[in-house]
């Protein structure tokens, strides 16, 4: 498992684990046997509501079975579980939040203000609910939603000033006012994200479009932009580690992490890419590279075939010329080792 300093682990679209001493917390899709587990959760959320002074949001039975049930058809249902590092064999519901596509229909219109960007696509978090002795659960929501998409809203009764302190401490901007369908009125909140958001994932784990998205930016570097004719798909990939770097959903850098044994005879760190060049991409998912291959493969030397003009790049990670220059592919190239320190 790969632990980063902020303790957040992803392996898939929908699942996502964090740990906290002895207990650790799992994102993931809610299922139609969840319900009756979600609807005490969502009876924990209210009364949290009402003790805080918020008595009108979430009255006549509202969030509804069926309300939640729409959220799993939609594949837009969460669900939060706990357990504890004395037990893993057992493990319980905590928290539930929708997470869903745009468009949103009660966002279509906005009043006494204006979302940040109405262009681009978006995501919406609905209906978050937690056991009152449950902490940084909405912590946890945020990072796992941007973790899929960088411009995200939500929205939130005036009254819940527990709801809107979260909102705002995590940087989302107040907009203006929507109401729903029935009517009432809610306080909007929008959030682009323009931090570099890091995606991991084995071959088995990508999806048909970043499979796509991955392969279709290395072509347009190496073969392309390059004007270099080579076999960039070596079968390799099947049982390496991708990762990228998205900013706003558009990949700006990537690359991908081989076992000993498949590129090279050594781990070895390879398809190193930046789309946007000098804002320092490059090095940042050279270092999750370098963690991914201690981690996943318990590396203790690194190895990798740098083209040769960038030498300097890689030593800035800690790699060093372990070669005379040769060709490879009609580029000259060297062989660069970094020695993992114990």
């Amino acid at each position: 498992m790969l632990r980063f300093p902020f303790n957040i682990i992803t392996f898939a679209d929908n699942i996502y684990e964090m740990y906290y001493g002895v207990m650790s917390r799992t994102i993931r899709k809610a299922r139609t046997k969840d319900i009756i587990d979600i609807m005490q959760v969502m009876e924990a959320g209210k009364k949290i509501m009402r003790q805080s002074g918020n008595m009108r949001q979430w009255e006549n039975g509202y969030p509804s079975e069926e309300v939640i049930i729409s959220d799993i058809e939609k594949h837009g249902g969460f669900v939060i579980e706990e357990d504890s590092s004395k037990d893993l064999s057992t493990s319980r519901i905590v928290g539930y939040f929708a997470f869903l596509p745009s468009p949103e229909s009660t966002y279509l219109k906005i009043y006494n203000g204006e979302w940040i960007d109405d262009t681009l696509p978006y995501h919406v978090i609905h209906r978050i609910a937690s056991y009152p002795e449950v902490h940084s659960i909405f912590n946890d929501i945020i990072a796992f939603c941007f973790l899929h998409d960088a411009n995200i809203r939500i929205d939130t009764h005036k009254d819940n000033y527990i709801m809107q302190h979260n909102i705002e401490k995590h940087g989302f901007t107040y907009c203006g006012i929507i109401y729903l369908a029935n009517g009432d009125e809610r306080l909007a909140y929008q959030k682009i994200n323009a931090e570099p958001i890091l995606h991991q994932k084995s071959f088995q784990q990508l999806t048909v479009d970043e499979l796509y998205e991955l392969l279709r930016i290395r072509s347009e570097i190496f073969v392309v932009e390059q004007n270099c004719v080579y076999q960039d798909m070596d079968y390799d990939d099947q049982k390496s580690i991708h990762l990228w770097l998205t900013v706003a959903n558009k990949v700006v850098a990537l690359a991908r992490v081989c076992p000993a044994g498949t590129h090279m005879q050594e781990i070895s760190i390879g398809r190193v890419i930046t789309t946007e060049r000098g804002k320092g991409y490059g090095k940042q998912i050279m270092l999750h590279a370098i963690e991914i291959a201690k981690a996943y493969f318990d590396a203790k030397q690194i190895e990798l075939e740098a083209q040769e003009y960038a030498k300097g790049f890689y030593e800035t990670v800690g790699f060093k010329q372990s070669s005379k220059s040769f060709m490879l592919d009609g580029i000259p190239h060297i062989r660069m080792t970094l020695k993992i320190l114990e």
